[in-house]
């Protein structure tokens, strides 16, 4: 039987959030999912799943700005997006999550992990290809030239057709089947004219690439005091020089977790796409149930 989807809305103090919730055994841990920059709840589709079935509550929100949720005009911060999570885990109720971030989604996590109260803290922690490197680490890194690298594409008002047509012309490692593609259109608002509009405005994206360019991830590394695991993506000559390079900060930035977080596994995802999640959900989900089961004070 597929697992069961629930929609709803939470209402935090001053925001509204959408919350796709599976259900499952209210004794296990739960999980709390994050999605990434200019992303939507609807990413997680093909892993809660999985989650569920082996007996895990899982929540997967739109964060501030994207998808369904509210969509204010402040608030487009790493501190402000971690008091949004703290609101919704005690809305939810939930029992410190096992927190899984994917891209930017993971460096929520981060510093929503370091900022947490012990009594709301992670019980574990998931960097999904995310989290794992500090942005100006990149070789020759200035804020101009991440800024123009993340700077997204401008489509507002693309017709629908026009927009299909390049995503099924954009070259990806896993088919863009019927699922695959709604899940990327939830990231658009479809207007009564037949055009599109991202749920994440052009500026507030803008404001979130800033937010990651000054994230000290390597610091925060330090405060980390959960059990983490990072699952970095790894596709080797696909992108040539520039995906070499990627590849090697990647590799900088799981070194300098070994040296500051007590404990961490890393779980390089080999021949695999950035957008995990969608790529590889199967292998993904037994790494996230593992770390669930996973209990380091014990030696398990």
């Amino acid at each position: 039987m597929p697992a069961i989807v629930v929609s709803s809305t939470v209402d935090l103090d001053t925001l509204r959030l959408r919350v796709l919730h599976w259900p499952g055994d209210p004794s296990r841990p739960a999980f709390l999912l994050l999605h990434g920059l200019a992303s939507n709840a609807r990413f997680w589709e093909l892993v809660a799943p999985a989650l569920a079935d082996a007996g895990h509550n899982v929540w997967a929100p739109d964060l501030r700005g994207h998808g369904q949720s509210e969509k204010p005009e402040v608030g487009y911060d790493f501190e402000t997006i971690a008091s949004d999570i703290a609101g919704l885990v005690g809305a939810l109720g939930i029992d410190r999550p096992v927190l899984g971030g994917h891209s930017w989604g993971a460096m929520v996590a981060l510093e929503y992990a370091v900022r947490a109260p012990a009594v709301r803290r992670p019980r574990a922690l998931a960097l999904i290809d995310g989290g794992i490197a500090q942005v100006d680490d990149y070789p020759g890194a200035t804020w101009e030239a991440v800024r123009d690298r993340l700077r997204p594409p401008r489509l507002e008002g693309t017709p629908l057709e026009q927009l299909l047509a390049r995503l099924k012309a954009s070259p990806r490692p896993f088919p863009l089947d019927d699922v695959r593609r709604e899940i990327i259109l939830g990231n658009f608002v479809v207007r009564p004219d037949g055009t599109v509009a991202p749920n994440l405005s052009y500026d507030h994206h803008m404001t979130l690439v800033r937010a990651m360019w000054d994230s000290p991830v390597y610091r925060l590394f330090g405060q980390t005091r959960c059990p983490v695991l990072m699952v970095p993506a790894r596709r080797a000559g696909v992108r040539g020089v520039e995906g070499d390079l990627y590849t090697a900060l990647k590799e900088r930035g799981v070194e300098h977790a070994r040296h500051s977080i007590r404990h961490l596994r890393v779980e390089w995802m080999d021949d695999t796409d950035h957008d995990i999640p969608l790529h590889r959900p199967e292998a993904l989900a037994r790494l996230l149930l593992d770390l669930a089961a996973w209990n380091p004070i014990d030696g398990g």
